[in-house]
């Protein structure tokens, strides 16, 4: 990946290889980050209603309090749920916004969004100092028994001027008990969701947050970042301080059909290349070229790789 040394990347997954399976390993969802209410939360959603409110939830316990939300036409209630989110916790300050163009322009888009919130809040006593990109399957999540460590690290990480890039590495998981052998669904919180995350990290796939004031701006997918020029010591890896992105990606075999289309519908009102958004377009030629069971295929692959 651009922008990201081999070193830094063996650095990250042996970090993860050696959480994952030490005594520590732990899903921390009490953890309060206080440097996080400086921050700013970046999402897009699409018909994301089986997540959106434990997402949302899961992240302002974490310590956001600034939530800019732009949903792309979903129909199945995700709008009213957001809302929902912003009555209940009067102390989120939540921007909702609805995007009429159906065409996948992610990074365009997140970066127009993160523009509009920095101007919004220019002159806000507390202006915004980061900028976190997330999707609504994907937990910034404390993942050792130290949570008091694990979140002084991470203020420590948001204050140190040096830090422009923060790289948080993906670990997939899967709603899935491994005791009833059975697909599970989201409790109240990740505290109460049964769920498997993998043992180890085989492909080193990162998400950003990025300090303002830099000109930084998110790729598609929100992956890293656009023309980064900048030393490596800028960056800083999340998994050394206990965090993950904990990944969920399939949840059944109706929500991977409904993702499936929806982003090649998408993808094919852009101009992107055939390499964004491959693995959906793969998906969908598989499952429209031999039918429903496919979709159940794809997600007891996903499961059994968390396994």
């Amino acid at each position: 990946m651009g922008g990201i040394s081999d070193e830094f990347a063996k650095k990250a997954i042996d970090a993860y290889g050696r959480l994952r399976s030490g005594e520590f390993w732990a899903i921390n969802d009490t953890v309060e980050v206080e440097g996080l209410r400086n921050a700013g939360f970046f999402m897009i959603v699409k018909d994301s209603a089986d997540t959106v409110r434990i997402n949302l939830e899961h992240h302002f316990r974490l310590g956001f309090r600034r939530f800019f939300i732009l949903d792309n036409n979903s129909t199945d209630g995700t709008g009213e749920l957001i809302l929902e989110f912003r009555k209940t916790y009067p102390e989120a300050k939540v921007c909702y916004i609805t995007d009429f163009q159906v065409a996948f322009f992610q990074a365009r888009k997140m970066a127009a969004l993160a523009a509009f919130a920095e101007a919004y809040l220019s002159a806000d006593p507390v202006p915004l100092e980061w900028l976190f990109f997330v999707d609504a399957d994907e937990f910034i999540t404390c993942c050792t028994r130290d949570g008091e460590r694990a979140a002084a690290a991470f203020n420590a990480i948001l204050q140190d001027r040096q830090n422009r890039v923060l790289v948080l590495n993906w670990a997939h998981s899967a709603l899935y008990s491994k005791a009833d052998q059975c697909v599970t669904t989201f409790g109240e919180t990740l505290g109460t969701t049964t769920f498997s995350v993998c043992r180890t990290i085989d492909i080193h796939v990162t998400k950003v947050a990025v300090r303002t004031g830099y000109g930084l701006t998110p790729e598609d997918g929100n992956h890293f970042v656009n023309d980064f020029a900048m030393s490596e010591d800028c960056l800083k890896s999340m998994t050394e301080a206990g965090f993950m992105m904990l990944h969920f990606p399939m949840r059944s075999t109706n929500q991977i059909r409904r993702k499936v289309d929806q982003g090649v519908a998408g993808l094919g009102d852009t101009d992107l290349p055939e390499s964004t958004g491959a693995h959906w377009r793969h998906y969908h030629r598989l499952y429209t070229t031999h039918g429903e069971d496919v979709l159940r295929q794809i997600l007891m692959e996903h499961v059994n790789g968390c396994l």
